[in-house]
Parts: C-alpha cells; structure tokens; sequence
C-alpha cells in the first residue's frame, strides 16, 4: 500500500512538473477566465436584441410545429444554426430552464463560446508551435468588450464562428486520416449552412489542404473534402427543390407567387447601400466608427497585426493562415454591401489569432530569456489595455429588465387574443406558457412581418394596421421606423398612444416624434386609438399638407381658393386640440395679419378672396361664429401651451363680441350673425352661431358682460326655433330674421340660398349644443337634443340615412347626404343613444374615411374634411374642455 501511495505520488509529481500539466494549467486559467467574463450577468446584459429573438421563435418552430420558421421561412439564412440550437433547448428542458426563453440560447452561446476558445487556443498552438499565440488569442477573443457585447448574443455568427474553427482544427491534427477530413467537410458544410458568409474562408481551408505536408495526393484529398461539404451544403438546394422553391417564380413558365432560395441568395448577397467602404455613409464606414467606439485595441491592433502578417507571409509560412483567414474576411466586410455591426462577430477571434501569431514570430528572433521578457510584457499590456478599456456595464448594468417587465405586463394585463406588434425577443415567452395557467398570445406577430410576409400583411392583417390593437415598443422598431423600412409599423405607431413606459435605469436617448433610440434598454407599451382617434391625427395632417398654404392660410380649393375667418378658426381650435403649437401659431399670426385690421374693435373680416393670382380683403364685416371660435381657440392655447398672450388677445376679442355682436331685443340678448347684419326687419341670425359652452368659458375671463344670461336667452330661442313653422320637428333654419319685438321672420331676402331650410349652417346648432352637455352637463342641452331625437330616429329607421337638405316641418329638400350635415344626426345621437351614434359614425364617417391618406369624401371638400373631423372629435371625447383640463 505504501508502494502504491508513494508511487502515484510520484507519477502526479511527475505530472505537474510537465509541459502537460502546465498546458492544462493554462487551459484551466483561460476557460475560467472566459466564463467569467461572459457569464457573469450574461442574462442582464446587453439587452435582448430582435434577431436574438428572430432565431429562437425559429427553433420554437422546428420543435413545436415542425416547421423551419413560425412565419413563412423565405431563405433568408439557412437553418442549420437553429436546427442546432433546438438540440441544445431540448436537451436542457425547454425554453424556459434558464428563465425568459432568449436566456436559453445565451446559456447556449456561453459553451459554444467556451469550446470556440479551446479551438483557437490549439490553432494558434499548431500554427506556431508554441502556446503564447493560443494565450494571447483567447484572452483577447474573451476579454474584448466588442466579443462580450455581441457574443453573449444569440447570433448566426457566434455559431458559425465555432463550426469554422472546429473544421479548421480538423485540418491541423497530428494524425491527419481521413476520418479527420471527412469531418471537417462536414463541419465547414453546416458552418456554411448556419450562416452563408463562412463560404467566405473557403480559399484559407484550400490553402491548408494544399499546404500541409502530412497530405499526400494533396489534390485528391482537396477533391475529396470539397465533395463531402458540397454534399452538405446541396441538402439545402435540395430541400428547396423538393418543395419547389428553389427558382423564382416565372422560372420554366412557373406562374404560382412563391418564396425562392436563387433570388433570397441573390438579395442578400447584394442588399446594401453600394458606397465603398471609405466613403462615411457607407455601412463599413459607420460600422467601423461603432466597432472602434467600443473596442479600440482589438480592432485597431487586430488589424495592424493582419496587414504585416499579410506583408510578412510570402516569407514567413506560419503567418500565412492567420492572415489569409482575416484577409478573405476583411474582402467580405469591406465588399460595399451591407454590413450589420454584429457581422463583426467572426472578425475578432482571427483578428485576435493575427495578433499573437505574429508576436509569436516576432519574439522567436530573440534569444529564450529575452523572448520570455518580451512575452510577459505583452501579455501584461494586452491585459491591462483590456481592463483599462472595457467598461463595467457587462457585469454591473441590467439592460433587460425593462424588456422582462413588458413581457410580464402584457401577461397580467392583456387579454389573450389581442392583436400585438412585438420585437421578436419576447415572441416564445408571449406565444407559449411557461406554467399552467399562463397565458399564450397566439397573435403576438413580429413587427417584420407586417409589411413583409404575405401571410401575414394580407391574410391575417388584411393590409389593415388599424387591426393592430397594441405596440409593444423596442429600440429597435424605432430605428426601423426611422430607417423606413416598416410603413404599416409607422402608421400604426403614429395612430397609437403610450399606456406605460420603463426606462427608469436607461442610459438611452429616445425620442418618439423623431424615431430616435440610442439604446435597447427601455420599453414602451402603446396602445392604438380607436378609428375614431385615427381618423382625427390622421386628417389632421392631410388637412394641413392640403388647405395649408403660406405661413398660414387656410384656402377653399373648390371656392377659388377663398379664405375666410371661419376657416381659420375651425383650423386654430383643431390646432389646439392636436396641440400643435408650431401650426397654431403660424394659423393666428396669418389671421392677425390679413383679417384683423378693423378700426373699430379687435374683430376678424370674415372675406379675403382671390382674384387672378392676387388676394385682397373681400369683406370688411365680421363673422360671429369664426370670433367666438378664434377667442375661444385662444384661451384653449393659453393654457395649453402656457402662453399668457393668447388670453390677453382673447379677452379683446370676447369684449368686441359682446359690443359688437351681442344685441339685446325686446329683453333678451342674442347672438347676430356679424357686425353688418342689422338690417330694415330686424337682424340677421345664424342660429348655428349659438354656442352656449363657450359662453361659459367668456363668463369667467369677462366678468363684465352677463354672459351667462346670453346662454339663457340663447336656449329660449332655440326652443322657439323648434316650433317655428308649427311642426315640433326641432329642425332649426339656416337663418332667420328677428324683428324688435322678438319676432322671427324669413331672410329670404338678404340670404339668396336655403335660408329658410335645415341644411349646412343649421347642423352646427345640434353639435354646438352637443358640446354644452358633454363640458357641463347642461340639462337644458340634453333636452333640446331629445326633443330633436324623434325625427331623426324616424329618417334612420325608415331610410337608413338623412338628407343634406329639410324643411323645418322634416320633408325631405335634396336627393342626396352630406358628411357636413350628418354631424347634426351624429351629434344629436352621441349624447343621446350612443348605440344609434355608433351605428351612425361606421356608416357615415368610418366608411367614408380613406385610412391611406387621410381624407373624408371628396378630399378638396374643405367643409366636409372640418366637419369630418369635429364630428368624428365630438363622437370619440376627444374634444375637451382645455380650460378646465390641465395640459
């Protein structure tokens, strides 16, 4: 026994003194050291990002429906990268055994990462004979900030890069067999297969064949190795063929629209923006400052190493492959196509193996204890450039919570068949349960597909983004908004509005108008308007590409273009309630400049007309429907925007009304219709003026006049209107005279059209009236509106529509509806039977809208596209009293 103790000792003593053991010492030091360098925190950093996502849904695929993609697979990459990847989920017991289901595939980078690192370190060992550049070659591949950013990612390339290496270590065995070289064909086959590009380091691996002197028959075995991986890499054109994908469609007289692997090939092989590499806006370029940003001494000493490696190996053989296999890479970087920052990915091992090859070489022509010098001093400055230049984030930022706490939101929050745009990092943990009990969301698609895949975009979505109900917004998404490559995305998004936002530990920069994230450590949810909503943004914004001209003047194209105080009031108060300030203010100093030059008050010339290619004041009077709009838009913008002038300018218009256009008859104050109408009979009403909200609003900025008594006064004359031609139809007329005794009378003679009718000024009555009962709950609004309920119920149910045009006894006076006038039924059913109002704003209003562009009707129709929207704006709520709502 004691022989056996002090023999075994013995052996062990022998062991650790051995060059073995210290080549094993010095593995065990590396691998521990690149565990800990990307496994520490690798869950929390750095953020998911979307192809991490892209590439697991794929392998949820394969596993789950037994298909190569959840969508349709267009041969954008091979699969043999997420074909592996299903192996290592099944093995380790799903998608979730590491928490979310990205984590899994990290966990799967790590002990890829880990053995790509022992194959580099017996590379740089066969190449040199030595184990420095394996040493300096793996420290570099593990410590460098750029290899912990993107490797802990779940990336094509950081599988690739490890089928490479593993076939190129193949090649360099001792005992090289034909086993060896069968293998390697295969390997480099599936690393061809995972990602198209290795085909790239094709020229290196027939250098080896070519050069190795342990290969006899050299082109024999060459013709032998290219069979073999030519035979895995033609399963894929095979399996393309089988399916009839293989050529795009017209090929042999194919008619049927189908993917095809030819043209995805040709696509990606030549998807870029063309510039050469030197020039700033090229993708290389703008890659290259990132790269450098975040990992100066590799990139910059890697590529050093390589261009005198690549001078140096006509004479010195051992440099040959490094700088052959960093070269060929370099071509495919530099190619002027596009280039991904995360394509950097397989540079930075060979940029790494160049370095410590080449200092290898150098070191070799000094004598042992210089070299050994020269060695350790390499090695302690490449450690301390490392450390000194690698940031903390890796190890102490957790860039993912916000992205977990999205996924855990939408679970407790959302139903399970809502209609969800997400980035493909949360599409496993949405899709699938991770216990009994939770929630699947069978219709969380990835924002790609929208516009993308026809399945999808036309099937599923009908080319409608309005179906989308909720935006589960990433960084990038944002980006590719701004990029322009998502239409329907951005439609949707600019339609939505957020309902929650975690950033609280971002360092990014974001900005939602612009499309601008600088980070992926935020997340937003938002959540799409409903149409009606829509409808207003999105008019909004054809109204002012369209009716907008100058610096601020709102034109009638099928008027001569004529321009008139009502139209810019309507455009002031929809300024506000978008709260778009910049147009609000450019609308009011253009009014200011051409309609408010009255001597007499602060009122607005309601006409400045066209004539020729001039325009000049048409009408010196006013309006006092555009007055009390414009007053009333501008105390709204005073406390939207916090600007005390706009209240000021309103308070000297609100007391000019009252002076000018507010006349006491027979004991009641009314509302004339402007500051000329007082004509022989009596004067001149527009009972559509009549607007008892802002009245309200008036009452507390001009406590001088008794305006609360003109909202009184007003709802008496309306009640006398209902029953004005003796039929209680509640139809009030476009105009009326009112004599000094308070009696109504036909304006036949001062109106020349439809005075005496219900039609395209009298419909306001119904909507002003409308917007007292939803700001104050006027009782005695809801009553009128009741009253006149009757009669349009009974058009509705008899006709399924209303006339533009009715006598005030309801008999019909045109053949035809307007979108103006069906605002008068819309508003009288929205208080009233929100049922009849809805089935009203499908039919008349969200039919009507075109989604595309943004327009009711006929899109030159400047009545129809304002009241349009303040229908629409009355129906939704969007329409608040901003005076009394803080902005």
């Amino acid at each position: 026994m004691k022989f056996f103790n002090f023999h075994l000792e013995g052996s062990l003593r022998n062991f650790f003194r051995s060059a073995r053991a210290k080549e094993w010492l010095v593995i065990l030091g590396l691998v521990l050291i690149s565990a800990f360098a990307h496994g520490y925190n690798m869950f929390n950093f750095p953020y998911y990002e979307n192809d991490e996502g892209v590439y697991l849904s794929q392998a949820w695929s394969l596993i789950n429906q037994g298909q190569l993609a959840p969508y349709t697979y267009w041969y954008d990459h091979a699969p043999a990268g997420w074909i592996f990847l299903s192996f290592w989920i099944k093995l380790t017991g799903g998608f979730f055994t590491f928490g979310n289901a990205i984590n899994s595939g990290r966990a799967f980078m790590l002990v890829l990462h880990l053995i790509t690192a022992l194959l580099l370190f017996f590379i740089g060992k066969k190449l040199s004979g030595s184990l420095f550049p394996g040493i300096i070659a793996v420290l570099i591949f593990s410590l460098s900030p750029l290899a912990i950013y993107f490797q802990r990612r779940v990336l094509l390339d950081n599988i690739m890069i490890f089928w490479v290496a593993l076939s190129f270590s193949l090649l360099l065995v001792k005992d090289f067999r034909l086993s060896a070289l069968i293998l390697s064909a295969v390997t480099f086959g599936i690393a061809v297969l995972t990602k198209e590009i290795a085909i790239y380091f094709l020229p290196a691996f027939i250098y080896v064949l070519l050069s190795r002197e342990a290969i006899t028959h050299k082109f024999f075995t060459l013709a032998q190795w290219s069979t073999a991986s030519a035979l895995i890499i033609s399963t894929y054109f095979l399996y393309a063929l089988l399916r009839g994908e293989l050529f795009p469609m017209g090929f042999l007289g194919s008619s049927q629209p189908h993917v095809s692997l030819l043209s995805s090939l040709l696509f990606q092989f030549t998807r870029g923006g063309g510039y050469p590499f030197w020039n700033p806006h090229s993708d290389f370029y703008i890659n290259l400052q990132g790269w450098l940003g975040k990992d100066p001494f590799t990139v910059t000493l890697g590529a050093a190493a390589t261009i005198i490696s690549f001078l140096l190996m006509v004479k010195v053989k051992q440099l040959r492959i490094p700088a052959l296999l960093a070269a060929v890479f370099w071509i495919f970087l530099i190619r002027a196509r596009l280039i991904i920052d995360f394509y950097v990915i397989p540079a930075i091992p060979l940029l790494s193996l160049n370095l410590g090859v080449l200092l290898d070489f150098l070191f070799k022509q000094f004598g042992k204890l210089t070299r050994n010098l020269l060695q350790l001093t390499s090695l302690a400055i490449i450690l301390a450039g490392m450390f000194y230049l690698s940031p903390l984030n890796p190890y102490t930022r957790n860039e993912t919570q916000a992205q977990i706490a999205a996924i855990d939101w939408v679970k407790a929050n959302l139903p399970a068949q809502a209609y969800i745009v997400i980035d493909n990092y949360a599409f496993i943990d949405l899709r699938e349960s991770k216990s009994p009990g939770d929630k699947a969301f069978p219709n969380a698609d990835w924002f790609w597909k929208l516009d993308y895949d026809p399945a999808v975009r036309d099937q599923k979505y009908g080319r409608d983004w309005g179906k989308i109900e909720y935006i589960i917004l990433s960084h990038e998404m944002i980006r590719q908004m701004r990029f322009g490559t998502q239409k329907t995305l951005k439609k949707a998004f600019d339609n939505s509005r957020p309902i929650i936002l975690w950033r609280d530990q971002s360092i990014a920069y974001v900005d939602f108008d612009k499309y601008i994230s600088t980070n992926g450590d935020w997340m937003a949810i938002f959540k799409l308007n409903e149409k009606p909503n829509v409808a207003l943004n999105q008019s909004w914004e054809f109204f002012k590409k369209n009716f907008i001209v100058n610096y601020g003047q709102v034109i009638d194209p099928t008027n001569n273009d004529l321009t008139t105080s009502e139209g810019q009031a309507y455009t002031m108060l929809r300024a506000v309630w978008e709260n778009d300030q910049t147009t609000f203010r450019e609308i009011w100093q253009w009014t200011k400049d051409h309609l408010q030059h009255r001597l007499q008050d602060k009122l607005l010339s309601w006409n400045w007309q066209k004539e020729g290619d001039e325009y000049k004041l048409g009408d010196w009077a006013s309006a006092a429907d555009a007055d009390e709009d414009i007053a009333l838009a501008l105390l709204f913008a005073s406390k939207q925007w916090q600007n005390q002038a706009y209240q000021d300018e309103a308070k000297e218009i609100i007391k000019d009304i009252w002076r000018q256009e507010v006349r006491e008859i027979n004991g009641r104050y009314f509302i004339i219709s402007g500051t000329d109408k007082e004509k022989r009979e009596g004067f001149l009403i527009n009972p559509s003026y009549f607007s008892p909200a802002t009245y309200k609003i008036f009452a507390e900025v001009d406590k001088s006049h008794p305006w609360k008594k003109l909202v009184d006064d007003g709802y008496r004359f309306l009640e006398t209107l209902g029953q004005y031609e003796g039929d209680q139809t509640y139809l009030p007329p476009n105009w009326v005279i009112i004599d000094s005794n308070g009696n109504l009378k036909s304006a036949a003679k001062y109106v020349p059209k439809d005075p005496d009718l219900y039609g395209y000024d009298a419909f306001r009555t119904f909507w002003r009236v409308a917007v007292d009962a939803l700001w104050f709950k006027e009782r005695r609004a809801t009553a009128y509106l009741k009253k006149a309920k009757p009669f349009f119920d009974k058009e509705w149910k008899e006709k399924g529509q209303f006339s533009a045009l009715y006598d005030l006894k309801g008999q019909e006076k045109a053949p035809y509806n307007s979108l103006s006038t069906d605002v008068g039924a819309l508003s009288i059913f929205t208080i009233t039977d929100q049922k009849l109002a809805k089935q009203i704003y499908e039919k008349f209003f969200d039919q009507k809208f075109n989604h595309d562009e943004g327009y009711w009707s006929n899109a030159k129709d400047y009545y129809d596209q304002n009241w349009g929207w303040f229908g629409s704006g009355l129906y939704s709520g969007d329409l608040t009293n901003l005076w009394k709502t803080n902005p």
